[in-house]
């Protein structure tokens, strides 16, 4: 007889009954209950203690809260009802409590199986549609059971029938609906058959079908092995699971019954195969994952539940341990075998509804304070490679799957190597033998068609430099050239700005005819210029030959022959700075910056001219940092690198200050410069818009 048990809530004044419910052995579901209830006596006393001594009637629960009408057993993420506390709610004070009625366990080969509302099922289709036809498993009692004469009634052998409602998917297309909690058990014991006991039916083998018919779909039912062990202690403990199963078991017969009648008028629809996995190994686990990828589409799980079925059990204390490393959703295309593993936190933060995101600002609109970073999704399914998640907060969010796959860092990854790939680094030899592959277009051309924007774009992605001739020597008609492509910087030199060896506006030995060795400019701005424009509008003299080097090339070789001297210079803080009357700039970084996702060359900080005092750097380390900083000029400086060429008026020459180094030699006579820098940021806002760079 079932045991009668208390009610802890207060308005059913400690009344005795049949049906009462534990606290949730999860003790964040727990708390949440105790936090609902609100009962005085939880006060002070720990969760352990409280799920050991109190419980909650059925009452304070709805029909919703259950697997099923007929079910004596709550939903894994039911919560009792506040609105239930005053037992006034037809569903709960008058909820008609189902009887409690013990099954047949114990049988040497039979299997019984019971479906829930919410079974998880992966459907595979082809693209050949078919009718869907039920295959229902025949139980008939063998002769030892009719004569035993027993009371109770056989239990009989549940179809394992996908579900009716269920409707064709498009190709490549695999739907995953999972509820995590309800997954479908099986009930086996290994003990010899007993004179009492009733023999289950043997499961009749599918008929194979004509091979001219087309392949047909499969529905793999998800079952779920329990240990004889933990079979008898279920039967000694948990009544209402026994009873659950007997209900459920009735209810399906019925549905069998009912699907086998609607059936035997259609002889013309194609067979359904239905395939229960039976022992959870790893073994079967990897079969069923590999009959997935052989049907090809798109594949969701929830990884609480393969982390289920490896345990061998769904005991809460388990469910509670491996919950800190299932927060992720595996999305597996089959098609490309592409797989990407997801974050629940993640997905919720990247909700494009209206309520999170504002598509006419491109923001989100919610405080990040708000972001539950413990968010579990109560089911997940695929439309139409459309990803459907209802949370278990309520709410409920759609991703598209090549967008969540396009976003995953593997991705991102590879398609920047992907642009790194595209950069040619060059030295003198291999640039002077292509002259026509860097940009060099005329400022004509340059204003009359958007072809030659990208040109030019292209070739600062590329090589790290192009050109633009025929541009009439004056500043107006260079900055017509820039203005043209981007907009311009302002610094402390102006936006525009004209210089000659005549007249010093500022303290930079660029004002001088001295030799310039190749170098970057603005190492004292904490964000270096990322286009540096430069335009001989007059030359009356001999040299003032211009130097580029490309400083990617240079870091390259220094990492192929010294890789420690590299990595020390990816990692030195190296200050440098700019003083004038009324100005004074300083900033500390590494000669040689990396991208911080895939570790390769981002910029080059080189210009020994601007060195600050060298303080940031620790005594240990100074005399190894000069040997490294000498290794990498020997480099910049090398003639195998440089590429020396006369800047002419009506040649503008535009160039990526992050990686070209420049410099110029010695000259005498009168040579005007104008020029500009651009931001590193509009540079590439450009560059990403032509869809030149990621």
């Amino acid at each position: 007889m079932q045991k009668l048990r208390a009610c802890c809530v207060p308005c059913c004044k400690r009344e005795k009954l049949e049906l009462v419910h534990k606290f949730p052995a999860d003790n964040e579901r727990a708390a949440q209950w105790v936090k609902i209830l609100n009962v005085a006596e939880f006060d002070g006393l720990p969760i352990d203690n409280i799920r050991k001594r109190f419980f909650v009637c059925t009452r304070h629960f709805r029909d919703s809260d259950y697997k099923n009408k007929a079910s004596r057993c709550i939903n894994i993420t039911a919560v009792p009802s506040l609105n239930l506390k005053g037992l006034t709610d037809a569903e709960g004070l008058q909820r008609v409590i189902p009887p409690l009625v013990r099954p047949e366990i114990g049988h040497s080969s039979g299997i019984i199986t019971t479906a829930v509302n919410n079974t998880i099922r992966t459907s595979l289709v082809n693209s050949q549609p078919a009718k869907i036809k039920t295959v229902t498993l025949a139980n008939t009692p063998s002769k030892e059971a009719m004569k035993t004469g027993s009371d109770k009634k056989e239990s009989p052998l549940p179809s394992l029938a996908p579900d009716p409602v269920a409707k064709a998917s498009p190709p490549i297309l695999q739907t995953a609906q999972q509820t995590p909690p309800n997954t479908t058990r099986v009930w086996r014991s290994t003990r010899r058959l007993s004179p009492t006991d009733v023999p289950l039916a043997k499961v009749p083998k599918l008929a194979p079908q004509p091979q001219s018919k087309p392949k047909e779909p499969i529905v793999l039912q998800r079952v779920k092995m329990v240990s004889p062990m933990a079979v008898r202690k279920s039967a000694a403990s948990s009544k209402m699971t026994q009873t659950e199963l007997e209900d459920d078991q009735q209810q399906q017969q019925q549905t069998t019954d009912k699907q086998n009648e609607q059936n035997d008028g259609d002889t013309s629809s194609t067979t359904t195969k239905v395939l229960a996995l039976l022992e959870c190994t790893p073994e079967n686990l990897q079969k069923l994952r590999r009959k997935l990828d052989e049907q090809g589409g798109i594949l969701a799980l929830n990884d609480r539940l393969w982390q289920a079925m490896a345990d061998g059990t769904e005991d809460d204390k388990a469910m509670s341990t491996a919950k800190d490393t299932t927060q992720f959703l595996t999305i597996k295309n089959s098609a490309t075998d592409e797989t990407v593993r997801v974050s629940y936190v993640w997905l919720r933060d990247h909700c494009r509804c209206r309520e999170c995101y504002n598509e006419a600002t491109y923001q989100r609109s919610y405080s990040i304070l708000d972001l539950p970073l413990d968010i579990q999704p109560l089911t997940t399914q695929i439309n139409d490679r459309e990803i459907i998640i209802t949370w278990n907060d309520g709410h409920q969010s759609s991703y598209n799957v090549d967008e969540i796959m396009d976003n995953s860092i593997d991705v991102y990854q590879k398609r920047l190597k992907e642009r790194r790939a595209q950069m040619i680094l060059w030295d003198r030899d291999v640039i002077t033998a292509k002259p026509a592959a860097y940009a060099s277009v005329t400022l004509n051309d340059l204003l009359c068609e958007d072809e030659m924007m990208n040109r030019i774009v292209a070739s600062l992605v590329t090589y790290g430099f192009a050109l633009i001739t025929k541009v009439p020597p004056n500043q107006q008609s260079t900055e017509m050239a820039v203005k043209r492509l981007f907009p311009i910087q302002k610094t402390l030199f102006g936006e525009m700005w004209t210089f000659s060896e005549s007249k010093m506006d500022h303290s930079d030995t660029a004002y001088t005819n001295e030799y310039l060795g190749p170098h970057n400019d603005n190492t004292y701005f904490s964000d270096a210029a990322g286009l540096l424009v430069l335009h001989c509008i007059q030359f009356n003299g001999q040299g003032a030959e211009t130097v580029l080097v490309d400083g990617f090339r240079a870091a390259e070789r220094l990492r192929e022959d010294d890789v420690h001297a590299y990595e020390r210079l990816c990692s030195y803080p190296l200050e440098a700075e700019y003083i004038e009357e009324d100005k004074h700039h300083r900033h500390v970084a590494p000669v040689i910056r990396c991208n911080s996702i895939t570790q390769t060359v981002e910029q080059i900080r080189f210009n020994p001219a601007d060195r600050a005092a060298l303080k940031s750097i620790p005594s240990e380390s100074v005399p190894q940092f000069y040997a490294d900083y000498q290794r990498f000029a020997r480099e910049v400086y090398s003639k195998e690198l440089e590429w020396k060429f006369q800047l002419t008026p009506g040649t503008v020459l535009i160039f990526d200050n992050w990686r070209l180094l420049h410099g110029r030699m010695a000259y005498s006579g009168k040579r005007v410069m104008t020029g500009c820098y651009v931001a590193r940021t509009e540079y590439q806002s450009v560059a990403r818009k032509m869809g030149l760079i990621e």
